[in-house]
């Protein structure tokens, strides 16, 4: 049986910064000593810092030990442009013992950061100026994050991360007072599809160069937490004591069997209707399609009363989940939906267009090719509506002309595959 390694960024609970992901991977594993070598690269490349210091110190948030990485910096009080926090970011990464996997990390991590703080201040990055962000902890939190990788060897399997809690109230910085999130948080968090959520206390819980590295090392952002079997645990704590909740950001580490099929995540939408004519149930299910669900049906049911009725099915991407519900609420006239979230495996799909030659025309036919992992061809479906078109200009049943076309369609793969 083939393993692979699976970690989990969990920052349902309390946000993430780049100190919390830090104390998490030391409290999960990762060596100090491999991390503070890289530390020690920095001030030979910023010239205002003179030297970075980490300690890892082990402490209580309520009533549950996580670890604190605590970094005492000595640089001198000027601001940084982008462009040299850029330029001092890769040539650590390169002078340091970091794989080609964290070097790329820590490159985009700091890339994401500097790139949003330009858009927001409508200027170019080399002359940016950084106010927050162009401290020297900054290069700590992502160069340190990128060696405790490697000392786990996280690059090796697959990264995900949940929703990411990001508090609420207001945050008082360099430019002055605005509700959290923070603007380039939320910047970051609509280039890269970052899920976000408020609460659950009126504080800053996601801090931007935090939500920048989980842009750079996360595979994939699921609503379900992931299948895996849990082999390491980490707690890398906050500075602030939060009221109502434990300030750390949890790092699980574990490994599932190898998947011979695509997994992915869905969310499965129904409602029941008794009220409505068989007119309105089928206009609604089209409806619900046309707004985007992968799939919709209807199955009839009996419910209270012996009231025969419908319910309406849709498959959708998590993200369509309130459109789709406002579209089969209105259609239907339903008082509400129920949904719940799944994980499903499904075959890599793609799509090819064919010609086929009848009584003298010449046609296109689109085919779905579904195939497994291993590349090997499992269903040929040509698309019913050109099959149907074909069909009324040519006056043939649609039964041949998906005959010819699952004929045409093999053959042109077979050409493909012979290199012909």
């Amino acid at each position: 049986m083939q393993l692979t390694q699976v970690t989990v960024i969990d920052g349902r609970t309390a946000g993430i910064s780049g100190d919390m992901l830090l104390g998490a991977l030391i409290d999960a594993g990762a060596e100090v000593n491999a991390i503070q070598d890289i530390l020690n690269l920095i001030p030979n490349h910023l010239p205002k810092c003179t030297g970075v210091k980490l300690t890892a110190t082990e402490v209580k948030t309520h009533g549950f030990r996580s670890r604190k990485a605590e970094l005492a910096i000595d640089e001198k009080a000027e601001e940084t442009r982008a462009g040299e926090l850029i330029q001092a970011t890769e040539r650590i990464a390169r002078s340091g013992q970091l794989s080609n996997r964290a070097k790329a990390f820590a490159s985009k991590a700091i890339q994401i950061l500097t790139e949003v703080e330009s858009q927001l201040h409508g200027s170019n990055i080399s002359s940016t100026h950084l106010h927050e962000a162009g401290s020297a902890d900054t290069l700590a939190d992502i160069l340190g994050t990128a060696a405790a990788c490697d000392s786990l060897n996280l690059f090796a399997g697959d990264i995900c991360s949940g929703p990411v809690a990001v508090g609420g109230g207001n945050i008082t910085f360099s430019h002055g007072t605005l509700s959290v999130p923070a603007p380039a948080v939320l910047e970051i968090a609509r280039q890269y599809h970052i899920p976000i959520v408020g609460g659950p206390v009126e504080v800053e819980l996601a801090t931007p160069t935090g939500v920048s590295m989980l842009a750079s090392l996360v595979d994939k952002f699921v609503e379900v937490f992931p299948r895996l079997v849990p082999e390491k645990v980490g707690y890398g704590a906050g500075t602030r004591e939060l009221t109502g909740a434990p300030n750390f950001l949890r790092v699980i580490i574990g490994s599932r069997e190898s998947q011979r099929l695509d997994g992915d995540a869905v969310t499965v939408i129904e409602t029941n209707v008794d009220d409505v004519s068989g007119e309105i149930i089928g206009s609604s299910l089209q409806r619900t399609l046309e707004a985007g669900a992968k799939d919709a049906w209807i199955t009839a049911a009996q419910f209270k009363k012996n009231r025969p009725g419908y319910i309406l099915h849709a498959i959708c991407d998590t993200k369509d989940l309130e459109k789709i519900s406002e579209v089969i609420i209105k259609e239907t006239g339903t008082l509400g939906v129920r949904y719940q979230h799944w994980d499903r495996f499904v075959l890599p799909r793609e799509s090819i267009v064919i010609k086929l030659n009848l009584e003298g025309k010449v046609f296109d036919v689109r085919v779905k090719l579904a195939k497994d992992q291993a590349g090997k061809l499992v269903r040929i479906k040509p698309e019913f509506e050109d099959l149907d078109s074909i069909s009324r200009a040519t006056s043939m049943p649609v039964r041949e002309v998906s005959t010819l076309a699952l004929a045409e369609a093999t053959k042109s793969l077979e050409k493909e595959e012979n290199g012909v």
